[in-house]
């Protein structure tokens, strides 16, 4: 199977970038072709080499392409850089595209990506994940005027729609909207969201299982894609689910200085929520903190 598969980043990620395309690859099928296109916000051709070294594990084709569009350059970056806004652009980027994926940097494939390539997308825009911020979620979903909110860190997007309805210029429309309403708290994710309604499929949170979200879900199925969303991250403390799975790609992109560092961290990390830890965990809309204490855990709820 051909995937036509799209990344925005700068360099401040490109380590992360690269473990995302090292996870797809030595994740992928034998028969499987991958075109990467990295929609660059200021990579450094060093890190530029190290992506295309990694045609050592499977054979794939990229590009590097420079986004300069005014129309994005107007949008507020008050919480999140311009890359944020990239993914608005693909179709247009690609015309010849009908269909393509789009991927957060801060995520790792965990197998065979071809069922979710193979979604049929119908008459829909893009098909997507709920955004799994618990109590949140509500929140943000009122805001934009949705019943359904999803994240945009894992999109199959519809690139004929798209570009059919002329969707950029009503993103770009709805995002200064949506700013000027003070309703604009994840840009690209709201403005998304808001343009879209309810037209959207929803798949199994398989296809994009936040870390970040409800800690105490249960997940019936080993996640396709980990993203590791929001500010816990498997690099730094306070990660959560899944974390492990960053190791690898990260060892096999050759980061073996980092895979060891983190390795380590990530014991001395579990060794100290054993001995006490509070974090908070959301479920059926409901806040708690789950206190640990020498391995016991506690779980409070908390009254809205």
């Amino acid at each position: 199977m051909k995937y036509e598969i799209f990344f925005a980043s700068d360099d401040n990620y490109s380590m992360h970038l690269i473990v995302a395309i090292t996870s797809i690859l030595i994740n992928s099928e034998k028969e499987d072709e991958f075109n990467f296109y990295i929609l660059d916000g200021g990579i450094k051709d060093i890190n530029k080499e190290k992506i295309k070294s990694l045609v050592r594990i499977k054979n794939f084709n990229t590009e590097f392409i420079k986004v300069e569009n005014e129309q994005i350059n107007s949008l507020p970056d008050n919480f999140y850089t311009k890359q944020a806004f990239f993914r608005f652009l693909i179709p247009k980027i690609k015309p010849n595209f009908d269909k393509a994926l789009y991927f957060d940097s801060d995520l790792v494939v965990n197998s065979s990506l071809k069922e979710l390539y193979q979604t049929d997308l119908k008459n829909s825009y893009c098909a997507v994940c709920a955004d799994e911020m618990g109590l949140y979620r509500k929140k943000y979903a009122k805001n934009v005027e949705v019943e359904n909110y999803f994240n945009s860190g894992v999109m199959l997007i519809n690139c004929k729609k798209w570009r059919e309805e002329k969707i950029f210029e009503k993103l770009i429309y709805n995002t200064k909207y949506l700013f000027e309403k003070n309703k604009l708290f994840f840009p690209d994710q709201d403005s998304l969201n808001y343009t879209f309604g309810e037209n959207v499929i929803f798949l199994d949170n398989k296809f994009n299982f936040q870390s970040n979200g409800i800690f105490e879900k249960e997940l019936k199925k080993e996640p396709v894609i980990i993203h590791y969303s929001g500010g816990r991250k498997p690099w730094k403390k306070g990660y959560d689910f899944f974390a492990d799975k960053y190791l690898v790609p990260l060892y096999i992109a050759g980061f073996r200085k980092e895979f060891y560092k983190i390795k380590t961290a990530h014991f001395f990390w579990r060794f100290a929520d054993s001995i006490f830890n509070i974090k908070n965990a959301y479920k059926k809309d409901k806040k708690f903190k789950i206190i640990t204490v020498f391995g016991i855990k506690i779980k409070v709820l908390i009254k809205k």
